[in-house]
């Protein structure tokens, strides 16, 4: 019942997916394109904003439906592969590179940055080229943030016991964005994965909330939260930005989850009404990501 609830309301106000991922480096590009191009369809996402981890991916998903976004600050690993994003250029691509990559329309948004992968923080000098280059072309910066994953999670890349020796739990402190955003303000960043967490790797609310009452250009998504989560967690972290007057800021993102059963997860929330789920799934990544319908 609440699948079928859930394809009612998406074939009435369409979706848009502000956090997917294309193929790691070893995979079959071509075949992870085309299984989630099918998802998208059958889901009816109308646009997706996708991470992709080679140069090659640039040119493999140029579709109108396809925000193309690239990945930065990619963690060390412990064996081969070393880094799992561009690798030739060891986990961060090159800025003469991207820079010819935006300012052709190909790449349109930083996604997903990772420095607490990398176990430094976003406001540390390395990634200032990066900082610099969404300012001048105005694209959207979309950042790994939260003190998660743990390590072995069955949804993280740190479920390989190789995976990121350098991760730092509190570089994922939004906060540490603070510095970012008084050098360049009028930065266009949504935080990832906002509302995940445990009680030994607990989020960072307090920060959360400060950062999003101090920068109405700082918007939110909630994968993992809303996909791999307690049901009740997510029901508690929309309530919490909803009841602090950020129901405007939140977009949906699935972080390659299955979207159905997240969309069936929203629809189950009666208190929420049609006007604020229709702002989530579609309207305030349209006004964020300035796509025109």
């Amino acid at each position: 019942m609440l699948i079928a609830l859930a394809l009612s309301l998406l074939a009435s106000v369409g979706l848009v997916d502000v956090h997917r991922h294309a193929a790691w480096p070893e995979d079959d590009h071509n075949e992870v394109r085309d299984k989630q191009l099918e998802e998208m369809a059958t889901s009816k996402v109308t646009s997706a904003v996708v991470a992709v981890t080679t140069p090659e991916e640039v040119d493999r998903w140029q579709k109108p439906s396809v925000i193309v976004g690239v990945s930065l600050a990619c963690p060390r690993n412990l064996s081969e592969p070393r880094y799992k994003c561009f690798p030739r250029t060891e986990g961060w691509a090159d800025v003469a590179w991207l820079e010819e990559q935006i300012s052709s329309g190909k790449v349109r948004a930083l996604h997903e940055l990772g420095p607490s992968y990398y176990g430094i923080s976003p406001a540390n000098p390395r990634l200032e080229p990066y900082w610099l280059l969404a300012e001048k072309f105005d694209i959207p910066v979309g950042i790994h943030t939260q003190r998660g994953p743990r390590p072995g999670g069955r949804f993280s890349t740190r479920s390989d016991p190789n995976c990121c020796p350098d991760f730092d739990p509190e570089m994922g402190n939004p906060e540490l964005l603070r510095p970012v955003l008084t050098r360049h303000p009028n930065l266009r960043i949504w935080l990832q994965h906002v509302g995940s967490g445990s009680a030994d790797y607990g989020t960072f609310w307090p920060e959360t909330l400060a950062l999003l009452r101090d920068y109405p250009n700082v918007y939110v998504d909630l994968s993992i939260t809303n996909g791999a989560m307690p049901v009740e967690q997510y029901e508690e972290a929309l309530k919490t930005l909803i009841r602090a007057g950020f129901g405007d800021r939140i977009m949906f993102g699935s972080d390659n989850l299955p979207i159905q059963p997240i969309l069936a997860r929203l629809d189950s929330f009666d208190w929420l009404d049609e006007k604020q789920k229709n702002s989530m799934l579609r309207e305030n990544a349209e006004r964020f990501f300035r796509i025109k319908m």
